[in-house]
């Protein structure tokens, strides 16, 4: 078991090393080599508009998403090559080059069969989900430690928070002011993985009085896994305030 908790944490470690890196991932069509670049979030919305049309049942994806993408890869191929045909270029200029974008369609669905077109889409899904990324690296528990921390901070009657009610003001924006770069750098010059690592990763300083710590329950001291019965005696071995 402990074997393959160190396998699973190496993956998510090198994966981690990949998004850092924005690796692409690279395959062979007819002799000719392809590469899955990293999505950027202006990648994200010329594609979700797609993928939305490709009308995936929730309910099947539910039961197996392999079958599901399976599936509309055998009904829907040439929507599918579009896609792909879309994650093989990098650039915004050539993300808007509909010549390119669709010689690149037409060659993907005369050479690539369903179940492999399945596989290739399959792997740009999974790759956009940063879960297992951030839970390894503790940003899960450090979001949970902020909310606690936000929640006891007592609250100035007189300051009011306005915006933030799209992408805009609530990534974009923030994302520039963060890291020194241009609205377009932050759109399509940086992976949309990296983007949100960056972000969910920032140094973030809340000042709290005693009172309000003692609130939040916030320590510096060892963080304890209470649902390990391994830790219980740890856990009675603790002094509380």
């Amino acid at each position: 078991m402990q074997n393959r908790d160190e396998d699973r944490n190496r993956m998510i470690d090198m994966d981690i090393a990949d998004i850092v890196m924005e690796k692409p991932y690279g395959f062979s069509v007819d002799g000719r080599r392809f590469f899955l670049y990293p999505t950027t979030l202006g990648k994200n919305y010329l594609i979700g508009r797609l993928i939305y049309d490709l009308g995936f049942d929730e309910s099947r994806l539910a039961v197996s998403e392999h079958a599901e993408v399976l599936r509309i890869a055998q009904q829907k191929p040439k929507e599918l090559c579009r896609i792909l045909a879309y994650h093989t270029f990098n650039t915004k200029k050539e993300l808007f080059d509909e010549r390119q974008i669709n010689a690149r369609t037409d060659f993907f669905a005369s050479h690539i069969n369903a179940e492999d077109m399945a596989l290739l889409f399959y792997m740009t899904l999974t790759r956009e989900d940063l879960s297992a990324a951030t839970k390894r690296l503790g940003i899960d528990a450090e979001r949970k430690r902020m909310e606690r921390a936000l929640k006891a901070k007592k609250k100035d009657v007189n300051t009011f928070t306005f915006g933030g009610k799209s992408i805009v003001g609530a990534l974009i924006v923030p994302a520039c002011e963060k890291l020194n770069m241009t609205p377009e750098q932050v759109v399509w010059g940086i992976s949309y993985q990296f983007l949100q690592l960056l972000m969910a990763d920032s140094l973030t300083q809340i000042y709290l009085t005693d009172e309000e710590r003692k609130k939040a329950r916030l320590s510096d001291g060892p963080v304890i896994n209470g649902d390990d019965p391994a830790n219980w005696k740890k856990i009675r071995s603790q002094k509380w305030d």
